[in-house]
């Protein structure tokens, strides 16, 4: 920097420096009354809300008992039973490694570790294709028990959602 400008810049953040130092006036700002009634005129009326009258025909509650103001709370579902929500791909694709070599014994793991590929495909994408298999069927499993209890209470809702179920397993296993 120029010693003009550095001089220059010295000056200035000491002006500052000082008006900041100086104490602001608050000068309070009066509306006439003939304006402050325009202003009131112009806006809606406030209004104040309703009590709800305390019905004295019930009986007196237990006082060891508080009673609470009716509530209603509505959140955000969380994902559903997928586990795997939560993980990137690439930790997904090591659960799914890890699973398919704890399916297989050793030998089987020697045998089909390798592959060729013009004739197969590699472990990593077996692997992740039972993992979603898995996944499948564990929920086809899950939603087979949520019909059986509400066949339970309700047969002919049960028996169409049992034939839902059954028209997905055809599409899942034609995909």
């Amino acid at each position: 920097m120029k010693p003009a400008g550095f001089s220059l810049l010295l000056s200035a953040g000491l002006a500052l420096i000082s008006h900041a130092a100086e104490p602001a006036a608050d000068v309070p700002t009066k509306l006439s009354t003939r304006l402050s009634q325009e202003i009131r005129t112009s806006l809606p009326k406030y209004v104040t809300p309703a009590t709800q009258p305390v019905s004295s025909d019930t009986a007196p509650p237990d006082p060891d008992v508080l009673v609470l103001p009716k509530m209603v709370v509505r959140e955000k579902r969380l994902p559903g039973n997928d586990p795997d929500v939560w993980l990137n791909e690439r930790l997904v694709q090591q659960k799914a490694m890890s699973a398919y070599r704890d399916s297989m014994t050793d030998f089987e793991w020697a045998l089909n570790w390798w592959f060729v590929p013009i004739f197969s495909s590699p472990a990593s994408v077996r692997a992740r294709a039972a993992y979603e298999n898995g996944k499948v069927s564990a929920e086809i499993s899950r939603l087979s028990s949520v019909i059986d209890t509400i066949g339970r209470s309700d047969p002919g809702e049960a028996a169409k959602l049992r034939q839902a179920l059954d028209s997905a397993k055809l599409l899942i296993e034609d995909h």
